[in-house]
């Protein structure tokens, strides 16, 4: 459980230790099922890797479901909340208070992501600057709650987390989220400011999504890997898809929002309107069909009359009258276009 003071600190800095959560056996396990998961040697369809190549962070490969060769270089392990081993660490106690306290006791928790992040020794992607939250996460509100729990100790030599403590109360300073700019980075981010996280493997931090934040990459000869984990208000909504988040905590009215009723109703309003109209133009189309079928038996009719009377006086021409008679009946039936 959290002190007054530890949440004082949180509120002040954007950032508290949590000190151990994890002992030595449980670290073992984690980073062999990391690393297996990486390799190959264990596969799990609904968990993807993403390979770590070392170069721009802008410039990295999207994550897949399954890495072209086996390997230990990977950056990222996500998804694992359907793993076993680590479903457990998504569902650690501490994680719900300190949700419950920043979201509500009466919200409902849920998970945008549960994922290792790898420095690979001798490598490693520099993650710039950066928020977590804004546009970019396409998410109809933004998360405040990532935790972040060493697997291997993290130490300025191998990348550990850098922050700007305090900057989560300037808010997001992009709509887009993210990367900062070059401008804010010199506003925000100047070097002796900046406070490298260091952490015993198995201890956790409590990161507010909006504490700027950066990481370097790994030249020592061991890789640095770590736990984190992104908890939301369980009511929050894809922006792309309108569906919500697997559920950690709590109970979750599955019920869509009253817009989306309205959305609903007007589409079917719609659709109704559609079949109608589409029926009625169905229906003009047998009617034209009906009629052109009977101007069909009236012009057999009609010359079958000019014809009769063409043999009973072959040598009188027909009165204007007379030669104007099918056109008479045409135009009766069906008007024709001028």
């Amino acid at each position: 459980m959290l002190s007054e003071q530890q949440w004082s600190d949180f509120e002040q800095n954007g950032f508290i230790r949590l000190g151990r959560l994890l002992d030595t056996e449980a670290i073992a396990e984690l980073t062999q099922r990391a690393d297996d998961l990486a390799s190959g040697t264990q596969v799990n369809p609904l968990i993807q890797m993403q390979l770590d190549t070392g170069g721009d962070y802008d410039a990295l490969p999207q994550a897949v479901s399954q890495l072209a060769a086996g390997t230990h270089l990977y950056r990222k392990v996500q998804g694992l909340e359907n793993d076993e081993l680590f479903a457990p660490l998504v569902q650690h106690p501490l994680f719900g208070e300190i949700c419950a306290r920043l979201y509500g006791s009466h919200a409902p928790v849920s998970l945008f992501r549960a994922m290792i992040m790898n420095k690979p020794a001798g490598q490693g992607t520099y993650l710039p600057w950066h928020q977590d939250g804004g546009d970019v996460w396409a998410l109809d509100r933004d998360p405040l709650v990532t935790i972040w729990v060493a697997l291997d100790p993290a130490t300025r030599a191998n990348g550990c987390v850098e922050v700007i403590p305090g900057s989560h109360r300037l808010g997001l300073l992009s709509a887009h989220g993210s990367t900062l700019s070059e401008a804010d980075m010199q506003r925000h981010c100047p070097t002796e400011q900046a406070l490298p996280l260091e952490l015993e493997a198995g201890h956790g931090l409590l990161l507010h999504n909006w504490l700027i934040h950066r990481s370097g990459i790994n030249p020592s000869n061991q890789p640095r890997r770590a736990f984190t984990a992104c908890y939301m208000d369980g009511r929050t909504r894809s922006v792309l898809t309108g569906n919500h988040f697997p559920r950690v905590s709590g109970q979750l009215d599955q019920a869509p929002h009253h817009y989306v009723r309205q959305l609903h109703t007007d589409l079917a309003a719609l659709r109704h309107s559609h079949e109608s109209a589409e029926g009625y133009a169905h229906s003009l189309v047998a009617e034209v069909a009906r009629l052109r079928s009977k101007l069909e038996e009236v012009e057999i009719y009609v010359k079958s009359l000019e014809q009769e009377r063409a043999n009973r006086a072959p040598v009188e021409a027909p009165a204007p009258v007379q030669r104007g008679l099918f056109s008479r009946v045409a135009d009766a039936l069906v008007p024709r276009s001028r």
